[in-house]
């Protein structure tokens, strides 16, 4: 009976030797934590042209870009090591990640990018146009294309604000953010072919365009054992 006691307890302890090396492999390639940064990515959107049209105050849009950025190299950083957790048992065939999800991942990684500048553009709107009438006239079309952007993003609610963004905006309230660095610091008018206004709603068009292909492709990453998920 002795025996039949030990040899059962190291049996226990192997199987729970083996079974905490697997999660990492089947939940690693999950597009959770990319799909929560894509969420908190159209909330920073949402806020950046609603901030623009009313007119606001630059140091709203400097408070946003800090929390923007902390959100994403949070929310990146954890995706990203989750696939790369996953990818360290590509050999064995039942834990092999979704090569989809790393390309997902690099396409997260453009659209960050893609909403950082769009509200170092706006700051620099926002300087250069400070009257809200200049910018985007009730009636005109970059304001309706906008107000359509805005309409059509399909946010998760978050009613008690616990969202990572939510969490990186609220502590950054009490404190002075610096303007962030661009590379051109003015709007000249006579070198302008195009209004900025204009190119800034074409921009925020590229950059829903480029949500909604991530929402459809993140929802066909199949994960877990042989992709059974």
């Amino acid at each position: 009976i002795t025996a039949s006691r030990i040899v059962s307890n190291l049996v226990g302890i192997v199987m729970a030797m083996i079974m905490a090396a697997i999660p990492p492999g089947v939940y690693g390639n999950s597009p959770k934590e990319a799909k929560f940064l894509l969420e908190d990515t159209k909330r920073v959107f949402r806020d950046c042209i609603e901030l623009v049209l009313e007119g606001s105050d630059p140091a709203k849009l400097h408070h946003l870009y800090a929390a923007a950025e902390a959100t994403f190299i949070a929310g990146f950083s954890e995706a990203n090591d989750n696939y790369n957790d996953a990818n360290k048992l590509q050999r064995l065939c039942i834990l092999k990640p979704n090569p989809g999800m790393k390309l997902e991942l690099d396409h997260m990684a453009v659209l960050g990018s893609s909403i950082l500048a769009l509200i170092r553009f706006g700051i620099i709107l926002v300087e250069a146009e400070p009257e809200e009438e200049t910018r985007f006239r009730e009636g005109s079309e970059d304001r309706r294309l906008l107000e359509t952007i805005l309409e059509g993003l399909d946010i998760e609610d978050d009613t008690h604000n616990i969202s990572r963004y939510h969490i990186h905006r609220r502590a950054g309230e009490d404190k002075s953010h610096e303007r962030p660095n661009v590379l051109c610091d003015s709007l000249n008018q006579a070198r302008r072919v195009v209004p900025a206004h204009t190119t800034f709603a074409h921009f925020s068009i590229f950059v829903w365009h480029y949500i909604v292909h991530r929402e459809i492709k993140l929802d066909d990453i199949r994960w877990g054992y042989l992709g059974k998920q």
